[in-house]
């Protein structure tokens, strides 16, 4: 597998973070550090957050790590860190399990150091969607997240016509379990979701 010519297959991997980011349906999305201690609490093994800083990540993560959590860290979101080569060191270099990430050049990087990779895009038209694939081309991840998650089972039909295996989750303006069983139920993966009382589904 080469990151310059990607396979139509996601690339493979043993380690026991991706099995148990397999295993979940719904990943507790943490955009506020108020919200990190009901995510630990939460029955979902998986954390994605959303907010972090030098200062505050490194005991975030271990926390995590403590409680039996794989914790995916958006880049994009993060302050005091760029998305450049020395950032994904320093999240690998304190244990993170996954980067997600709009930029496929950051997700070649962790992908390097042998973390989950996560390409998140915004599915808001045709050639948003289109401009996607595009990117596919470049590097193949792990998974996708598309927001708003409600467009996801479009956008699936059309990446799984070329990356049949590619995991798709789903992000944003989720209300109500409602909305994350017709999800899951039309093939997408997993979901990610920020309502902290969705979490215990």
């Amino acid at each position: 597998y080469s990151s310059d010519e990607p396979s139509k297959q996601p690339r493979t991997s043993d380690t026991a973070a991706l099995e148990v980011l397999a295993s979940c349906s719904i990943i507790a999305a943490v955009n506020s550090p108020e919200k990190f201690a009901a995510a630990l609490d939460s029955p979902t093994r998986a954390i994605y957050l959303l907010t972090g800083t030098p200062l505050t990540l490194p005991d975030m993560l271990a926390c995590a790590r403590d409680r039996g959590k794989v914790c995916l860290v958006n880049i994009d979101f993060l302050e005091g860190l760029s998305r450049d080569r020395h950032a994904v060191e320093f999240l690998a270099a304190h244990r993170v399990d996954g980067v997600v990430s709009t930029r496929f050049e950051t997700l070649k990087i962790a992908h390097t150091l042998g973390l989950i990779t996560v390409q998140r895009t915004f599915a808001i038209d045709s050639a948003a969607v289109t401009a996607a694939l595009r990117c596919l081309t470049q590097f193949l991840p792990d998974a996708m997240e598309v927001l708003p998650a409600m467009a996801s089972p479009k956008v699936a039909q059309r990446l799984h016509n070329t990356y049949p295996s590619l995991k798709i989750m789903g992000g944003g303006l989720i209300e109500n379990v409602k909305e994350i069983e017709g999800l899951l139920a039309a093939g997408i993966h997993s979901v990610s979701v920020s309502n902290e009382h969705l979490w215990v589904i």
